[in-house]
């Protein structure tokens, strides 16, 4: 006991051999591009392009190039789609917090499908919930938010699929991989019920308390459950570890830099760091994910300030935490167990 943890430390280091520098690298300036648009142009949209970019990288898959295309376009129609329906109807606050369930329920249940299917239903059901916390209030709105999402990953997918090397093709179809892989259990149905109950009472705590920044809230509660108990459990301590410690790296940038430009800027080696951090642990990838994305959503909310937007970020990941594992808890904690 006394050695795991230098071992687990070691293990993380032998892992920085596993970064795929490359692919890192072309993933930073996807993330980049869009948030130094929002700070030139002076248009906060353009920070939910840089959302939709960094969301549009992590769902690329290995493959052809045609599979990773129609993928990654698929991935932003539903994106663009969920994130015009979340904006436009967060004037209806109970229309939304039953359509948060749904997507909530589908984006878990997907998982089922394996990463290539499971990941992209997972984010564009997070793009819905996150949207409903912006300050939408008809269709014009939601087409405004649904544009900026779709211009983030048609950027993400054109770059990363002319410069990223292709892989291994795969020699079946997206439908029979999909049909190859998704069983529908009744613990993955469970856990489905579990995130859209979750899902559910985050969105609607942020429709009715008016919680600044509340999407954080909603987003940590998409990305820690796991079918498992102990999985919620561990993940939720190394979210929080992770965006305690990032939160603090925000707010220390932050005292130091004044530029909007240079901000931006610097999200080059945060999403370099997050994106390599996914070779290395959890708590890697949410330490430098914290900054960037607080960074990010300065850009979105240039009014507010890296030490207000740490404290906002923390609080909510850690709401988000104890409502992920006070859910796992209260329904049917130990299935997934057999």
């Amino acid at each position: 006991m006394q050695h795991s943890l230098p071992a687990k430390a070691l293990q993380s280091l032998r892992r920085l051999h596993d970064i795929p520098v490359g692919e890192v690298v072309c993933g930073g300036i996807v993330c980049t591009a869009p948030a130094l648009l929002a700070a030139y142009l002076h248009n906060p949209l353009f920070s939910w392009s840089a959302i939709a970019a960094f969301w549009t990288y992590l769902s690329l898959v290995t493959g052809g190039f045609w599979t990773r295309l129609s993928l990654a376009l698929s991935f932003g129609v539903a994106g663009a789609l969920a994130s015009g329906l979340g904006a436009w109807t967060v004037a209806y606050p109970p229309v939304v917090i039953v359509l948060a369930a749904i997507t909530g329920f589908g984006g878990a249940v997907a998982q089922g499908g394996g990463t290539r299917i499971g990941l992209p239903a997972l984010l564009a059901a997070t793009a819905f919930a996150v949207s409903t916390a912006f300050p939408g209030k008809d269709f014009a709105h939601g087409m405004t938010y649904a544009t900026y999402f779709l211009y983030g990953n048609l950027w993400a997918t054109g770059f990363a699929l002319l410069l990223w090397r292709i892989e291994k093709p795969h020699a079946t179809s997206i439908t029979e991989a999909a049909q190859a892989s998704f069983t529908l259990t009744s613990d993955l149905t469970l856990h489905g019920l579990r995130v859209g109950l979750a899902a559910a009472i985050s969105v609607g705590l942020v429709q009715y308390w008016r919680l600044d920044h509340g999407y954080w809230m909603t987003l940590t509660v998409f990305f820690i459950m796991q079918p498992k108990f102990s999985g919620t459990l561990k993940t939720s301590l190394e979210r929080v570890a992770g965006t305690l410690l990032g939160s603090l790296l925000a707010a220390a940038l932050g005292s130091f830099i004044h530029s909007p430009l240079l901000l931006a800027a610097l999200i080059l080696p945060l999403s370099i760091g997050t994106l390599a951090g996914r070779s290395i642990s959890y708590r890697a990838y949410i330490l430098f994910l914290t900054p960037h994305f607080i960074l990010v959503a300065e850009l979105g909310q240039p009014s507010a300030s890296e030490l207000g937007l740490s404290i906002l970020r923390v609080c909510n990941s850690l709401g988000g935490a104890l409502l992920a594992v006070g859910i796992s808890l209260l329904v049917y904690p130990w299935c997934g167990r057999r």
